[in-house]
């Protein structure tokens, strides 16, 4: 297929739904690498610095509002240098369609939102598509359109196979974090930037004190620096759990955040848990992309995302309310989540 190119927009957590998508056109190209276009370039290339099948990252930013000769020009001429054979439009803009067109590349795959993406692609997608694949999606079900697309392409969508992969020197530093920690070691957030998707700190504690006196395992909080002090509160909350119940420690609960976090490491660490237990949030995208097993807290039921093949979602009846998951029905997702982890070692 030549050299090809794929496009992705939306939040960093949006932009790796699609890896598993990019690995299977990755494998047909005629170099056995794609290039990825997304509009946070910097923090993508980290995540994908140790992934064999990524050629470059290029920055997409400059023509998520193209309009030929007005805006985006120069890096349409940029795209056009490289030559490429094909492109795979992996989100509804049509701007990213146009750029393609104009860049030179003849063929362009895409979801098709409207007449004039379905003029400039060779392969427009339907947003209906999908079969039953839809129901993986949560609130996007057309990207199951490009599921289907590359199915019947011949393509295999590998879900048990990592998409992000550690680099060696981060392995170490994560090592160093978890070396000694009681298993099974689970990552945990409770933090997302929309409050109505948080997991409310209170029932959190009660649910963690739960599984840490069943399992006698360790918690690992881990979130961006924004998080830091909703963590800071977690940690006096779970040390007053533990004056409460002798049963758990203080040490079963640690905070990842700190002067040693990096992206890098994270992505390491969850290579070396056993499982994620969190909230709809670029952490437990990473989770399903690293192949670690996760439970997901969602908002609701219309969100839950289940594209990889080791995740448990779960919602509550009414929207938001995630106090209602209680700890029972959570035990019962992770207890699942860490046999699947046990009978299939992920590899570092």
């Amino acid at each position: 297929m030549g050299r090809s190119i794929g496009f992705v927009a939306g939040g960093i957590g949006d932009q790796i739904y699609h890896l598993t998508q990019l690995r299977a056109l990755a494998g047909i190209s005629q170099t056995g690498t794609i290039d990825i276009a997304c509009i946070t370039p910097g923090p993508m290339s980290r995540i994908l610095a140790a992934t064999p099948w990524v050629g470059r990252v290029v920055d997409a930013r400059p023509i998520r509002r193209y309009l030929p000769g007005m805006r985006g020009s120069a890096a349409v001429g940029a795209l056009r240098l490289h030559r490429y054979d094909s492109a795979f439009i992996l989100h509804r803009s049509t701007s990213f369609k146009l750029a393609a067109a104009f860049a030179g590349i003849r063929f362009r795959a895409g979801l098709a939102d409207g007449w004039l993406d379905r003029l400039i692609l060779q392969a427009p997608l339907a947003l209906s598509a999908g079969g039953a694949r839809r129901s993986v999606w949560g609130h996007r079900p057309f990207i199951a359109a490009i599921d289907e697309y590359l199915v019947d392409l011949g393509l295999v969508l590998d879900e048990d196979t990592p998409t992000i992969l550690p680099d060696r020197s981060a392995t170490s530093q994560a090592k160093a974090l978890v070396q000694g920690l009681a298993g099974p070691v689970v990552i945990v957030n409770l933090f997302v930037h929309a409050e109505g998707r948080r997991w409310p700190l209170d029932a959190a504690m009660d649910t963690l004190a739960a599984l840490a006196e069943t399992t006698g395992g360790t918690f690992i909080l881990n979130a961006g620096p924004d998080a830091a002090e909703y963590h800071r509160e977690a940690v006096v909350a779970w040390h007053e759990q533990c004056a409460k119940n002798r049963q758990i420690k203080k040490g079963q609960l640690i905070d990842s955040l700190g002067p040693e976090a990096s992206m890098e490491r994270d992505i390491a660490l969850y290579h070396l848990a056993d499982a994620y237990l969190g909230v709809d949030s670029f952490t437990a995208n990473l989770a399903m992309n690293c192949n670690l097993p996760a439970v997901i807290l969602f908002a609701a039921k219309r969100d839950r995302l289940a594209y990889r093949s080791r995740v448990a979602p779960l919602a509550p009846e009414i929207r938001g309310d995630l106090r209602s998951l209680g700890a029972a029905s959570i035990a019962q997702s992770l207890d699942t989540m860490l046999a699947s982890r046990a009978t299939q070692p992920l590899p570092v």
